[in-house]
């Protein structure tokens, strides 16, 4: 078994001749904001990070983590309940126009095995190429939902 040493994380980058990149980072830190874990060897969240010059979607954000992660991840994710959206509908609709704030999209959904944090963020020109996953446990949730919402209008579901 892969076991971690106090403080490391796993990284795997990938660079195609299109110029689309994918980085993988399994990190002992939780989702968000970086804090100081007591316990340096347990994997807390894994992060996928996207960039593709011809676009790039939600579904090929849900993709990539059924890709990664296989068919009972997959499962999970395909049943997975959504708990945060943002910005909210009526910060998207009341918008004067391309701000970086609501540029930045995004969605967590709640599955039976882990939270699935999914964002996408929008060029000046209305294209997106960026997006990026995070997986980490239920426990972590009410610190991204804090951290979101200090960032952004949320619509938050009933749980």
């Amino acid at each position: 078994m892969l076991r971690p040493r106090p403080g490391e994380t796993l990284n795997i980058n990938r660079v195609e001749p299109d110029g689309s990149r994918f980085t993988f980072l399994a990190s002992v830190a939780p989702p968000g904001r970086i804090i100081n874990p007591l316990d340096r060897e347990t994997i807390r969240s894994e992060r996928m990070t996207f960039f593709r010059p011809q676009g790039l979607t939600a579904e090929d954000l849900f993709q990539a983590i059924r890709d990664v992660y296989g068919p009972e991840i997959a499962a999970d994710l395909d049943q997975a309940v959504e708990v945060i959206r943002y910005p909210s509908p009526e910060a998207l609709a009341g918008s004067p126009g391309y701000t970086l704030a609501l540029a930045i999209q995004g969605v967590v959904l709640r599955g039976n095995q882990f939270v699935y944090w999914l964002e996408l963020t929008q060029n000046p020109d209305g294209r997106v190429q960026q997006g990026q996953v995070w997986v980490f446990q239920e426990e972590w949730l009410p610190k991204v939902e804090g951290e979101l919402a200090e960032r952004f209008p949320l619509q938050v579901m009933t749980r």
